[in-house]
C-alpha cells in the first residue's frame, strides 16, 4: 500500500526523473545564452548593428532563457495543459502590451530630453 501511495503521489505532483547532469546541462545553456546577451551589448557599444536589431536579439535571447527556466526548473514542461495555459496567456498578453508601448512611445523624448 505504501509503495502505491508514493507512486501515486509523485505522479500527482508531476515529478519527472531528470538527473543532476541534465539540470547542469540546462544551467550551462542558460549561462551561454547570458554570455551571448552580454557580449552583444558590449560589442554593440561600437554601434555595429542597428539599435532595433540589438533590442530584438536581446528579446529573443531573453525569451529563450525564460522559457528554459520555466520549462525545466519550474517543471512546467510536464504539467497539465491548463497550467501551461494559465502561465502562457498572461505572459503573451504582457509581452504584447510591452512591445506595443515601446512602439507607441518610441518617439517620446520625455521631460529631461
Amino acid at each position: 500500500m505504501a509503495g502505491h501511495h508514493e507512486e501515486q503521489s509523485s505522479y500527482a505532483h508531476g515529478e519527472h526523473s531528470h538527473s543532476d547532469r541534465f539540470y547542469w546541462l540546462v544551467a550551462g545553456v542558460l549561462a551561454v545564452v547570458t554570455a551571448l546577451e552580454v557580449a552583444l551589448f558590449i560589442v554593440n557599444e561600437q554601434h555595429l548593428i542597428a539599435k532595433w536589431l540589438e533590442v530584438t536579439l536581446l528579446l529573443i535571447l531573453s525569451t529563450i532563457k525564460g522559457a528554459a527556466v520555466v520549462m525545466f526548473f519550474m517543471h512546467l514542461k510536464g504539467d497539465a495543459g491548463i497550467f501551461k495555459f494559465v502561465f502562457l496567456v498572461p505572459l503573451a498578453f504582457a509581452t504584447t502590451l510591452l512591445l506595443s508601448f515601446m512602439v507607441l512611445f518610441s518617439g517620446h523624448v520625455g521631460i529631461a530630453g
